[in-house]
């Protein structure tokens, strides 16, 4: 499996800006209500992060016992110790919270852009939550990047 492409991520994360900001251009020019994030979307995402980053955590310390006893070979049992199904999920989910993060980080930045900018709102119901799951989102699609690059195996691996 290739590893994520960093640039392919940002580029999403744009396209979603752009998106996010023309869809409350749209419905503002049409005299509708607009959408804004709550805290619970915040909230949400936070939670996904630390999910991805409890079952990523495993992970990493058994990828640094595997490169610790390629350098220095031992006879002593693991201490860490991850089965191929599990470590598979784990990297399956960063590549998913990855562009969920860069999906949905995109479309609240370019909402709360959009909000600053015109002044269309209340800034503590309206940009503040909008403005912190656009926060959440980056965070999560940074650090699904991160966990995926945490179980990648070295290239004479195979």
């Amino acid at each position: 499996m290739k590893p994520l492409n960093v640039p392919v991520l940002v580029l999403i994360s744009v396209i979603g800006a752009g998106f996010g900001a023309q869809m409350l251009e749209t419905l503002s020019t049409r005299g509708h209500s607009l959408p804004i994030a709550g805290w619970l979307t915040t909230v949400v995402l936070l939670v996904l992060a630390a999910v991805l980053l409890i079952n990523g955590i495993p992970l990493r310390r058994y990828m640094l016992e595997s490169a610790e006893r390629r350098e220095h070979p031992s006879f002593a049992p693991r201490r860490h110790q991850i089965d191929l199904p599990t470590a598979y999920r784990t990297v399956l989910l960063a590549r998913a919270c990855a562009y969920t993060g860069a999906v949905v980080g995109g479309i609240f930045a370019g909402q709360g852009l959009f909000l600053l900018i015109t002044g269309i709102g209340d800034p503590l119901r309206g940009v503040l939550p909008t403005a912190a799951a656009a926060i959440a989102g980056i965070v999560l699609g940074v650090l699904g990047v991160i966990v995926e690059h945490w179980g990648q195996l070295p290239p004479e691996d195979g």
